[in-house]
């Protein structure tokens, strides 16, 4: 009996090789960003082979758990989250709004808040800041920065954001300034320096999350609205042209 190839053996095989290659180029980037992924993975794997850094990868995945202490970091997590919601939603619904209406008001803010907020979350994080500063740049001068953008972004986009219920969005703001300037003075008390650094934190990115929830729900129901107005329209229009057809052929 011959011995067959072994993609002959399994039945279907290089069908279902093309269905999985039709998928996975027809997500955008999702071969970019998996191969760069790959081959950050593969270099810090054969890193580690030739140094004996095993241990040093490993900590690059360790989960920063205490048995002692199982709540330990659990706002700072739930914090984390939060980030993360705002910086999604906002991305995705200017993605929806880009394909109808690219240079629309909205999409605009959108997108500079993803920004702006993913800058923010990056430099949260993975502690920018703390970084910077001990490369001898001033944590002030980094602030003032920080609070010069958020300013312009303020001014920049006021006449659009007095149409939403913008009260959360400030009210967030204010809030952050709150948390950068005791991060600042450093009190003595640790439970009263986290309340007010990482508590309004928190209660800031609650405010943020529900605001771009509302907001970008809207702007997308509104274009979905959008969409129906005008397949219905032409559906009318198709319906008249039709019968017009009709009467022209039996007249």
């Amino acid at each position: 009996m011959k011995h067959l190839p072994l993609f002959n053996k399994i039945p279907q095989f290089s069908t279902f090789l093309e269905v999985l290659k039709k998928h996975f180029f027809t997500v955008p980037f999702l071969a970019v960003f998996n191969t760069f992924t790959v081959l950050i993975l593969g270099g810090l794997s054969l890193y580690a082979k030739l140094n004996n850094q095993g241990d040093g990868v490993e900590r690059l995945f360790s989960d920063p758990f205490n048995s002692w202490f199982p709540y330990e970091g659990l706002l700072t997590g739930v914090s984390e989250v939060l980030w993360c919601i705002p910086v999604a939603i906002c991305a995705f619904t200017f993605g929806v709004l880009r394909q109808k209406e690219p240079r629309s008001r909205s999409a605009i803010f959108l997108f500079f808040s993803a920004l702006l907020l993913g800058v923010f979350f990056l430099d949260d994080r993975f502690r920018m800041t703390l970084i910077l500063s001990r490369l001898g740049i001033s944590t002030k001068l980094i602030y003032l920065c920080y609070g010069s953008v958020v300013f312009v972004y303020g001014v920049k986009f006021w006449r659009y954001i007095k149409t939403t219920p913008y009260l959360p969005l400030v009210a967030a703001f204010i809030l952050f300034a709150i948390s950068r300037f005791e991060d600042i003075l450093d009190s003595p008390s640790l439970g009263i320096h986290a309340m007010l650094e990482d508590g309004t934190k928190l209660l800031a990115l609650l405010n943020l999350a529900l605001y771009f929830w509302y907001l970008c729900h809207q702007e997308v129901g509104r274009q979905l609205q959008q969409k129906e107005e005008e397949s219905g329209v032409i559906s009318h229009e198709s319906l008249v042209s039709r019968r017009v057809r009709r009467r022209a052929k039996n007249p």
